[in-house]
């Protein structure tokens, strides 16, 4: 047990002179940082020790139950030092992944140290050791926070715009892509200066490349609404592009581009789809 404390010890005192040094080297000095990080530290060094006592609670029938419970709350406890932590820590932010990291793993250890002791306040059954390894999951939402924020800085793909054939007429409709529909809705400003969006219902045949889709829409829209057309030019002729896009769902990560040269199946475009228009140029 008073090896294991003393490993912990040293190799916390070293992950945090080479947290200083990082943090050095990245915004120029850290003692300006230094109370604040400390006493931030200590905060969540706190409140791991303070669970410690949760053991003597009478609500655990085995150690699992508990062991299971500490996963929760220090997994919690790892959500809350993402939320706040940029709030406190003016040293965090773009190219500070390694000292973020290397405070994550020094709170995290002197945690477990901290939890280790008042665990064994309450039961000397000599399981606090294996306790103390749920300390592991602080560490999850930090990495879930850095994985996302990697996802949304990959450089979005180029998509070719889609312009409205002023000089090239669209052919004239053909009946066979007719055969099978799909109502879907568009979501666009009619107008470059509007405030809103507009949603429009459509229906879309499937064997139809969608940028021509948009051409018969547009051209319906506006013959029978000569007086609250559609715009796809500004005033001085100039033909606006348009990029067209599903419409995100919360819990999606990653935008869905609609290719204007593919038919709507090819698309994958779904009844009841909507598809954002958004004029880019």
């Amino acid at each position: 047990m008073g090896r294991w404390m003393m490993v912990l010890g040293v190799g916390t005192i070293g992950l945090s002179a080479l947290m200083g040094i990082l943090i050095n080297r990245i915004r120029g000095g850290f003692k300006a940082f230094s109370k604040r990080t400390i006493l931030y530290t200590l905060s969540f060094v706190l409140v791991f020790a303070l669970s410690g006592f949760c053991i003597a609670l009478p609500l655990w029938s085995q150690y699992l139950y508990a062991f299971i419970f500490f996963q929760a709350f220090y997994l919690g406890v790892g959500i809350v030092h993402v939320l706040v932590s940029r709030q406190w820590l003016k040293w965090m932010g773009p190219g500070a992944f390694w000292p973020e990291l290397l405070h994550l793993l020094v709170i995290m250890l002197l945690g477990a140290v901290g939890m280790i002791m008042t665990y064994r306040i309450v039961n000397r059954e000599g399981a606090e050791i294996a306790m103390s390894t749920a300390a592991l999951f602080f560490m999850v939402p930090y990495f879930v926070y850095k994985t996302y924020q990697r996802s949304v800085a990959i450089p979005p793909k180029v998509y070719k715009q889609w312009y409205y054939p002023v000089h090239s007429r669209e052919p004239d409709l053909d009946e066979a892509k007719m055969k099978n529909l799909l109502v879907i809705s568009f979501e666009f400003q009619k107008q470059m200066t509007d405030r809103y969006f507009t949603n429009f219902r459509a229906k879309a045949p499937v064997d139809m490349e969608f940028g021509e889709l948009f051409y018969y829409f547009i051209n319906d829209y506006n013959d029978r609404h000569g007086g609250s057309s559609i715009r796809f030019a500004d005033n001085q002729g100039d033909l606006h592009g348009w990029v067209f896009y599903r419409k995100p769902k919360w819990y999606h990560l990653s935008t869905k581009y609609i290719d204007s040269e593919k038919t709507v199946f090819i698309n994958n475009i779904k009844e009841n789809d909507v598809i954002i228009c958004n004029r880019v140029s």
